[in-house]
């Protein structure tokens, strides 16, 4: 099965960098994942937990953005509601070969129409202001 690796760089509002110990569930962080036979370097992650030296996480770099909503809506990692959309996106990362990782604020659909709708409300007073 070919994998594809869907591009999210317009979601993301910052990045800061962080470590792993800092990381909890919800979190969306980015690192550098230096294993053999690894063919996402730089995966993207969902955090569901850290156990010992194991990160578990869901990569959305292989998820559509709507169900990365519905994964940012989730309460708590056991029983996730959206888990039959992304199972395999699941994996397991050997905490000792992650570095330079990257805490991001990700922008959901909802938040970016809101922003949006505020800056142009913004610049349509600063207009009426300025005509006045």
């Amino acid at each position: 099965m070919a994998v594809r690796k869907v591009n999210h760089s317009r979601r993301i509002r910052s990045k800061k960098t962080t470590q792993i110990s800092k990381a909890n569930f919800k979190d969306i962080i980015q690192f550098k994942y230096n294993a053999k036979d690894v063919y996402d370097k730089t995966p993207m992650v969902f955090v569901l937990s850290k156990k010992g030296k194991v990160l578990n996480a869901i990569n959305i770099s292989y998820l559509k953005e709507y169900i990365i909503e519905q994964l940012l809506e989730e309460k708590t990692p056991n029983k996730l509601k959206s888990w039959s959309l992304c199972d395999k996106a699941y994996r397991s990362y050997s905490i000792k070969n992650i570095s330079s990782v990257k805490q991001i604020e990700y922008e959901t659909l909802a938040q970016r129409k809101e922003r949006l709708k505020e800056e142009k409300d913004k610049k349509r007073l600063k207009k009426a202001k300025n005509e006045d």
